[in-house]
């Protein structure tokens, strides 16, 4: 009998596992965690390349609202200022070409800035090719000249402003375009900022149990008493 008792008792007893031996409890803690990983990792993705994507696949239909629509909003914000840019870029192009006789179409940012600095192609090569030639060679008449014929603007490259107020209206044009090529710019930095702000944001949902929905109804209940007509309208809610 005893040693029944014995063999009873050892196969009853749980096995304890040694000192480097993940136990069970672990095991599936870690096997859980792996999993929960994998799904953060999928629901981060998915944020980052639509943002509120995520809390939608969560059922967060509130967040995922708040960041469908701020994208929606980022992206209408620049198209606007980009077809406002591009409006006003035509319209300090044309200046030039009816008021100063240039093309500017397809010109780097360096000669629209130089068009709008100078009355006229002659007042260029005079404050700056002449100026440029006489400190560089200053002593050699044939290189000074020969600076100046190379470096002057002529032809299809000179203008002239028909007046300073034409000037000044090409330079205020011109500006109004570059703001609105910045507020592009800003506005793209906000649609980066919102995706990053949706991945966070799904990542630290993705590991909480959902709330239940709320939700109301009515109901109407026999009343207590001897009134058989009475009757009892409840409201109830659930959070």
């Amino acid at each position: 009998p005893l040693l029944l008792d014995a063999r009873a008792a050892t196969a009853a007893a749980p096995v304890l596992a040694g000192p480097g031996a993940p136990t069970p409890a672990a095991e599936a803690a870690g096997h859980a965690a792996a999993v929960l990983g994998g799904a953060r990792a999928r629901i981060l993705l998915r944020s980052l390349t639509l943002p509120g994507w995520g809390q939608a696949t969560l059922g967060h239909r509130g967040s995922a609202l708040f960041f469908g629509l701020t994208e929606t909003a980022v992206w209408g914000t620049f198209t606007a200022f980009r077809i406002q840019m591009a409006m006003r870029e035509d319209a300090f192009l044309r200046t030039a070409r009816l008021l100063a006789g240039i093309d500017l179409n397809g010109r780097d940012e360096e000669w629209r800035r130089i068009v709008g600095g100078f009355a006229s192609s002659d007042e260029y090569n005079l404050l700056v090719v002449a100026r440029d030639a006489a400190n560089l060679y200053y002593d050699d008449p044939e290189a000074y000249r020969a600076y100046i014929d190379s470096l002057s603007l002529t032809g299809a490259d000179s203008w002239c402003w028909a007046s300073p107020e034409a000037q000044a209206r090409y330079s205020s044009q011109r500006k109004a375009a570059q703001r609105a090529e910045q507020r592009a710019n800003t506005v793209l930095a906000v649609a980066v900022v919102n995706r990053i702000a949706s991945a966070v944001h799904a990542a630290r949902v993705a590991g909480r149990p959902q709330r239940a929905p709320r939700s109301w109804w009515f109901e109407a209940v026999p009343g207590v008493g001897d009134d058989l007509l009475a009757v009892q309208f409840r409201v109830r809610a659930r959070f």
